[in-house]
């Protein structure tokens, strides 16, 4: 209830709803982002209308908010394609989040090194930095011998029964890679927008610099920490962060969770009703 109030008493003026409107159209437009790129990843096998896969997104949303770093996503957008065409789209809803990733993690390399070598060095920047040209390195390689890789998968007992869900991937090619990295810093834009008005909004009294870099370093432990619910690691790297700075974690904190209530919960509750449109007598 004292959160409750607080956010009414933020968001019920003049300036608060100015905020929340401007949140809103940077969440339809952030998820409209993804769906326009799903849409692209998924037209070869299974062509969608930009609307369907908007309501696949909004669904994916739903089923990935309670499950383990957002494995739901994956049956939340695929049920909505046709039956024989679900398992070999898996793979388009893995490139759409590693591409995500990937930008997630060259922005993290970025501000790492702007704050160790313009700001000040430190321990834990220097490690998510040594993590972030981990996860890219990873990457890099598995894209580069995605082929080998999934032709050594058809020799593994436990894993050649579902080689198939990631064949797909044979066929992307590099410029398409490019073109959902292209898509998936635009949402990562977005996200970052919308990250530094809150912070701004919620009283994070600090130079810009520092607060982007804040945000940037937020969402990059986000994504390389696996949780079960969405809700917290945000905030902890958040409070984390900003309280090097001695900034009160009510602050930070109102606006971790606004973020996450305005781009997650939202988006969840529509796609409850978006999973109505799913036929699940197909098999």
């Amino acid at each position: 209830m004292l959160w409750w109030n607080f956010f009414k008493e933020s968001y019920c003026t003049q300036k608060g709803l100015l905020v929340l409107s401007l949140m809103l159209v940077g969440m339809f437009f952030n998820i409209s982002v993804e769906a326009l790129k799903w849409q692209y990843l998924v037209r070869t096998t299974s062509p969608v209308s930009f609307r369907l896969a908007l309501t696949a997104v909004f669904s994916g949303i739903t089923a990935g908010l309670i499950t383990p770093h957002g494995i739901g996503d994956y049956v939340g957008r695929i049920l909505f394609l046709n039956p024989e065409n679900r398992l070999e789209n898996i793979a388009s809803v893995l490139f759409s989040r590693i591409a995500q990733l990937c930008i997630t993690c060259i922005a993290g390399v970025v501000a790492t090194l702007y704050f160790c070598f313009v700001i000040q060095m430190n321990q834990h920047m220097l490690t998510a930095l040594l993590l972030a040209i981990a996860t890219l390195l990873i990457i890099f390689l598995v894209w580069k011998f995605r082929v080998f890789l999934l032709d050594k998968m058809k020799h593994v007992p436990l894993l050649k029964n579902i080689e198939k869900w990631f064949d797909q991937l044979r066929g992307y090619s590099n410029q398409l890679f490019i073109k959902t990295l292209a898509l998936s810093a635009l949402r990562y834009g977005i996200f970052l927008t919308q990250f530094v008005i809150l912070l701004i909004f919620f009283g994070v009294e600090l130079p810009l610099e520092i607060i982007i870099l804040g945000a940037v370093f937020t969402f990059f432990v986000k994504s390389i920490v696996p949780t079960f619910f969405d809700l917290g690691v945000r905030e902890l790297a958040a409070v984390f962060f900003f309280s090097a700075y001695h900034i009160e974690d009510a602050n930070v904190l109102a606006a971790s969770i606004s973020l996450w209530l305005i781009n997650l919960l939202i988006p969840a509750v529509v796609g409850l009703f978006c999973m109505f449109g799913i036929d699940y007598t197909k098999k």
